[in-house]
């Protein structure tokens, strides 16, 4: 079953379409989940190789922001130790929880897109849409992750615009398995993928304009 799905997958990304993904589809929760499950253990395992690959090119760069980080909090008087929150001296690299947390986001994201296009009058059903997103989302996810292990240095100019293109596709999969998982129209689609979007740019918003607000006011 997960060649199959792999190839589904295969076939999706060179030939996307609401029509292929409707003749790829299955109403089966439990394959898309064993799916995205292969595919968070592979972008965690990435995400190690990326963590230990970066680090020796970063030291430079941290060694300035830590110094600039120092200088301001000796002007407010609070100690900001962010050399050690970025790089403790003890790095533990939780493999299992970290598939765990994306398993868990995925999740997360595909209910809150199930209700929604539910109340736009979507006749779906939750497994053919955990599977339909399922079948682009785990060869996007190691694809992303693949390209941040190489974006060091000199190379991330060159993996930047493929990280970019390989992001506005994943949106555009993200629509089509939407009309086809949820039978909903292109514009009705359209407003189920972009309001789980806008809600997390407002939450980032909302934290950083926090995180500024608590700054300003120890100073």
């Amino acid at each position: 079953m997960l060649m199959t799905m792999l190839r589904s997958s295969i076939a999706i990304l060179l030939r996307p379409s609401v029509t292929t993904f409707e003749a790829h589809e299955r109403n089966s929760l439990r394959w898309a989940l064993a799916y995205v499950s292969i595919g968070a253990l592979l972008t965690a395992l990435l995400g190690i190789a990326s963590f230990y690959l970066h680090r020796p090119f970063m030291g430079t760069q941290l060694e300035a922001i830590a110094s600039e980080f120092a200088n301001f909090g000796q002007a407010i008087g609070q100690d900001l130790p962010i050399a050690e929150f970025f790089f403790p001296a003890e790095t533990h690299t939780p493999l299992l929880s970290n598939a765990l947390g994306t398993l868990i986001g995925f999740m997360t994201y595909l209910t809150i897109v199930f209700l929604l296009g539910k109340a736009l009058g979507g006749s779906g059903t939750y497994g053919e849409l955990a599977y339909d997103v399922a079948l682009f989302w785990v060869p996007i996810s190691v694809v992303s992750a693949t390209l941040n292990v190489f974006s060091i240095s000199l190379f991330s100019c060159l993996t930047a615009p493929v990280v970019v293109f390989v992001s506005f596709y994943g949106f555009y999969l993200t629509f089509l398995s939407v009309q086809a998982g949820l039978n909903l129209p292109p514009m009705r689609a359209l407003v189920v993928v972009l309001v789980p979007t806008t809600m997390f740019f407002l939450f980032l918003c909302g934290l950083l304009a926090l995180a500024f607000l608590v700054i300003s006011q120890q100073g």
